[in-house]
């Protein structure tokens, strides 16, 4: 118990300084070039997104569960797929900013979780986490150089320099991917049930800024943004928990018991909501605007039950219960689309209602699932 937490929090603060690197990206972005071109940037990173989530979604589930020769193959085809994502974006860069770069952050993704996919599997996320900071701090540190020292700098040059680690990772990987031929990942069932799953948590995930952002403004958009981005950085600690459990889990068969215990997923989902709560009340003693406080203190409570669903989701992927996760995921993301339409009045502070009753609700399905429901769909697709 002691080294998986370890291990999840070396993960989760590697993933902290990425997420800080970040932001010091899109200080010196919004600084150099000005909002117009940061809006296209994020727009573009957004569908980047979901294009690569869906398409990589079934190769990363069963990278955890299936045989060696099975992930040997499905990784050659994952990262063949990053691959030729990359070579299309680059064709169309004289068509649109938009389309060219996010086909190739898409690809450059893909290829880069092939690349790591090792690691995850055998159970150390501080490993791939590191490899995430690092690749991160190098696209952020080329193309902010490029911004601070030229005299005119340009969108689209600083985009390309922001990629180019992605090139020399993908071609990592597919030397890496020659030992052995590819291969699809499982059945159509199975991967049109893993990509419905992770287009829905796309939408779930990114929709929320994108709808309030055209219900309300730009401003109230970027208040609940600084939030909810906040909270989900805070909540990956429980992503990286679940992950150090991945061996146990596929040797046990996906067995409940062979995973964290639910008094210490309690325990760290509590702590990491504390955090986040504390950091919202003490907002509202500063400058800051009193709706990124409030929309925090809300979001705390989000924080607790993403951590929980974050080991519940681990769990049902080494079960093989994609149905359950497919259906819980097809049913939250258009309710809580619609709980925006109904709370945007209240601004970010609304979205971040809207967050906390859907992961409520999350939470109570999968605790369900895993402690009330018999398991039907633990074989292999």
């Amino acid at each position: 118990m002691n080294a998986n937490l370890v291990k999840a929090g070396v993960a989760a603060l590697w993933t902290y300084g990425g997420r800080g690197i970040g932001l010091l990206w899109t200080v010196a972005l919004i600084a150099q070039l000005g909002i117009a071109d940061y809006g296209q940037y994020a727009m573009a990173f957004a569908l980047a997104a979901i294009i690569a989530a869906p398409l990589d979604h079934p190769f990363g589930v069963r990278s955890i569960r299936i045989d060696e020769p099975d992930y040997l193959a499905e990784r050659t085809t994952r990262a063949l797929l990053g691959g030729a994502l990359i070579v299309l974006g680059l064709c169309v860069i004289e068509v649109s900013y938009i389309a060219w770069f996010a086909l190739v952050v898409a690809g450059g993704e893909m290829a880069f979780n092939a690349f790591k996919s090792r690691a995850l599997r055998d159970g150390h996320p501080d490993v791939t986490q590191r490899m995430d900071t690092a690749r991160q701090t190098s696209s952020i540190v080329l193309a902010s150089a490029y911004l601070f020292l030229v005299a005119e700098p340009t969108l689209l040059v600083a985009s390309l320099l922001y990629v180019s680690p992605y090139l020399v990772i993908a071609v990592a990987a597919l030397v890496q991917a020659k030992v052995a031929r590819p291969a699809i990942p499982g059945s159509w069932r199975e991967m049109s049930l893993l990509f419905s799953e992770n287009l829905a948590n796309a939408v779930y995930i990114q929709g929320d800024v994108l709808l309030l952002g055209y219900l309300t403004d730009s401003t109230i958009a970027g208040y609940y943004s600084v939030a909810s981005v906040t909270a989900w950085a805070v909540a990956f600690i429980g992503q990286s928990f679940g992950h150090t459990f991945h061996e146990k889990l596929r040797d046990a068969g996906g067995l409940v018991s062979a995973g964290p215990a639910l008094g210490h997923t309690v325990v760290l989902a509590s702590a990491a909501g504390s955090l986040l709560l504390l950091s919202g009340i003490g907002l509202f003693f500063t400058s800051a605007p009193s709706e990124i406080a409030g929309a925090l203190v809300v979001m705390s409570f989000f924080v607790v039950m993403r951590v929980m669903n974050y080991v519940f989701t681990t769990i049902l992927y080494l079960q093989h219960r994609d149905r359950t996760r497919v259906l819980a995921a097809a049913t939250l993301a258009p309710l809580k689309m619609v709980l925006i339409l109904c709370l945007f009045p209240l601004g970010a502070v609304g979205a971040a209602i809207a967050s906390v009753v859907t992961d409520a609700v999350l939470l109570v399905w999968f605790t369900r699932a895993l402690y009330r429901e018999p398991v039907k769909e633990e074989v292999p697709t």
